[in-house]
């Protein structure tokens, strides 16, 4: 009787642990970063590279520490910048010809608007924020270097390769 107890005890431990879910494990669990595509005003389907591109975020909040591009590179078609899950909005300045400590190059701002909407992805990961309804305002000045704008996907989820948004420049 000992023996048979002996045995389903084991029984019992070995079938508790086998159905248990990895911990702290993440492998989908990444909120999406805004895709940017930069392309040419003469020709709307050529991407068209920008020469030294800063990007500052206005809201002061360093979300920029994820090290997305490098800073004042020129970027060949496209750039993934985060969006503050937060807020609904988050802003930015985009420099074009950027260069020493007194910012030289041509400054257009860019505020994004959008809803947060969080998904939860599994015990390890927790919850990704998905962005829904993206729109963007641009202040306009008579030095801008972004011609226009076209938001092509207004949902953004974690799909690193899909453009959300066109600046023609």
């Amino acid at each position: 009787m000992k023996r048979v107890l002996v045995v389903l005890f084991i029984l019992l431990i070995f079938i508790n642990f086998s159905s248990c879910e990895k911990d702290d494990i993440c492998v989908d669990g990444d909120t999406p970063f805004l895709v940017i595509g930069f392309f040419d005003v003469d020709d709307s389907t050529s991407f068209k590279s920008v020469p030294s591109l800063r990007i500052n975020s206005i809201d002061n909040d360093n979300i920029f520490s994820s090290g997305t591009f490098s800073d004042r590179s020129t970027v060949a078609d496209s750039v993934l910048i985060p969006l503050r899950n937060a807020n609904t909005d988050t802003t930015f300045e985009f420099i074009i010809n950027s260069a020493g400590d007194e910012e030289t190059g041509t400054i257009d701002t860019l505020s994004f608007s959008y809803s947060v909407g969080k998904q939860f992805v599994s015990r390890g990961c927790g919850f990704v924020a998905n962005y829904n309804d993206l729109d963007v305002l641009r202040t306009v000045t008579p030095q801008d270097w972004i011609s226009r704008i076209t938001i092509v996907e207004k949902n953004i989820r974690n799909n690193p390769t899909a453009i959300h948004v066109k600046i023609f420049h």
